[in-house]
């Protein structure tokens, strides 16, 4: 039990896939209050864990507790994992605010359950819900079609529009428009760059009359009970195993390779060791194929380490403190020949240091 925590301030940071959330978290966790002890419990669609690793990178030195779960959503099981994480994450860091960032393709609506039911009534003080969107996104018909990506809007008392630098005007316009249509007004609209926003947002009390629309959205399109999101460690029937995709012995157990499917989304993701260097111009390549919706990840090139990430067609590139493994997540509406995907994604690699 942990009733010797009472009414900890938290924070929902929703928003579908590649909307910005880690990076706006990342910004919350520097400008917080000097002294200020905060957590964040991050939750990813893969096993491979590319946002967690991310937040522990760049977390200030000392005041952010940072406890990832990945491989499937932290809905499922009735909500299970997500109180199994939340209850060891507040017995270790006994933070004074919890940042919650549910995965990209996750219906927030369990969660707000598990966190306002009979359990956390006197431990969590539930706050505004905040939903990270790219404005031009509300003109996609993939996405106003996707329940779970409409119900992230209806549910959110905040509502803003990411990645405003990269916006055009009458996209920025549009969004402005599209969140006056909501029956509950919304208690803040706002379109923000490079995930900035004020701290103070976070304490905006949240509205429970705000109802999902497609309440059953994240069952029926699992295509099976919550708690089975699949995982398949190819050629192995152990877990975790290292994916043989060479002759070389020296090559067989340098990676793995993690799989698994939910929501109407394929994702595949793999870690490789440290000592692996990767060709920059190749692996820019590689992310740009036509095929990948989703790609994000970090790797050991002769550059440096760097963070490569993909959303539809736009591809950024940045540079990364994290030094542990070179590790890739895809998340695909249709599956893909992840063998040869791997094939082309291992002809990157340089050399052994």
């Amino acid at each position: 039990m942990i009733t010797n925590f009472k009414a900890i301030p938290t924070n929902l940071i929703t928003g579908f896939l590649g909307s910005g959330k880690t990076t706006a978290i990342l910004q919350l966790l520097k400008s917080r209050p000097a002294g200020s002890h905060w957590a964040v419990l991050v939750n990813e669609f893969g096993d491979v864990g590319i946002d967690g690793a991310l937040l522990e990178q760049n977390q200030i030195e000392d005041g952010a507790f940072i406890k990832e779960v990945p491989g499937g959503c932290i809905c499922c099981a009735a909500g299970l994992p997500l109180q199994m994480a939340l209850n060891l994450l507040i017995k270790q860091a006994n933070p004074q605010r919890i940042l919650i960032e549910p995965t990209g393709v996750g219906h927030p609506l369990k969660v707000v359950e598990t966190l306002t039911g009979e359990f956390y009534t006197k431990v969590l003080d539930l706050r505004a819900t905040i939903c990270l969107v790219e404005a031009k996104r509300l003109r996609d018909k993939r996405y106003l079609d996707n329940e779970t990506f409409r119900d992230q809007l209806n549910i959110a008392d905040v509502l803003m529009a990411s990645k405003c630098d990269q916006t055009s005007e009458e996209d920025k316009k549009f969004f402005f428009e599209f969140a006056q249509q909501f029956s509950l007004p919304k208690a803040h609209v706002e379109c923000i760059e490079q995930g900035v926003f004020a701290s103070e947002l976070l304490d905006i009390l949240r509205n429970p009359q705000r109802e999902a629309v497609y309440p059953d959205a994240h069952l029926h399109k699992s295509g099976h009970e919550h708690d089975e999101h699949r995982h398949a460690h190819s050629n192995h029937d152990d877990a975790g195993v290292c994916k043989v995709s060479s002759d070389s012995e020296e090559m067989a157990c340098d990676w793995r390779r993690f799989e698994n499917n939910g929501q109407d989304y394929y994702g595949c993701g793999w870690i490789f060791k440290a000592n692996i260097l990767f060709d920059e111009q190749c692996l820019m390549k590689w992310a740009n194929n036509p095929d990948f919706t989703r790609v994000k990840g970090i790797f050991r090139t002769e550059s440096g380490w760097i963070v490569i990430n993909r959303m539809d067609d736009q591809l950024r590139r940045e540079e990364s403190g994290y030094t542990s493994d070179s590790r890739v997540e895809l998340i695909e509406p249709e599956y893909l020949d992840w063998n040869r995907i791997e094939q082309e994604l291992v002809h990157c690699i340089i050399r052994y240091l």
